[in-house]
């Protein structure tokens, strides 16, 4: 008798940019609530709610409110914190309504990784577990363009 297989192909998502910060501060504006808040998210979200409990196994939860006024819900758990180099967290997908991410549901891991280059620092960022290609793609614009909006939380001099 034959066996039939279920199998799931899971993206991955990574992107690198580097910032013109000195590692710490990049690292504290990603882990610190007050700051996140005023710049997490893509170009024209604005961030309603940050809590960050910054440890393993410490809990978050970040609120983006987008242009058109929908709330958009972000929590999960730290797995790994090691500052000022690596974050690894749970990032849960919990039936949001934004782009690719419209009635999904599942959690999915996010790793960053911070390297002091000179005086700058690079930002290593992969996102697995991704369920589809829309999810993929959502992700890969919203983290693109939260990058975007971090250059620009840094070219102010944070």
């Amino acid at each position: 008798m034959a066996r039939s297989a279920t199998s799931v192909a899971y993206e991955i998502l990574t992107l690198r940019r580097v910032f013109n910060a000195p590692i710490e501060g990049v690292f504290e504006a990603w882990t610190n609530a007050e700051v996140l808040a005023g710049w997490f998210g893509p170009v024209g979200f604005t961030v309603t709610t940050a809590e960050i409990d910054l440890r393993d196994g410490g809990e978050y939860l970040i609120v983006l409110q987008s242009p058109e006024g929908l709330a958009i819900k972000h929590y999960g758990e730290y797995v790994v914190v090691t500052p000022p180099k690596r974050l690894v967290f749970t990032w849960l997908l919990d039936n949001q309504a934004c782009r690719g991410s419209k009635n999904q549901c599942a959690e999915t891991l996010v790793s960053i990784d911070f390297r002091q280059v000179g005086e700058a620092t690079e930002i290593q960022l992969t996102h697995e577990h991704l369920p589809g290609k829309d999810v993929y793609d959502g992700h890969e614009f919203g983290w693109r363009s939260t990058f975007d909006s971090f250059e620009d939380f840094v070219l102010t001099g944070f």
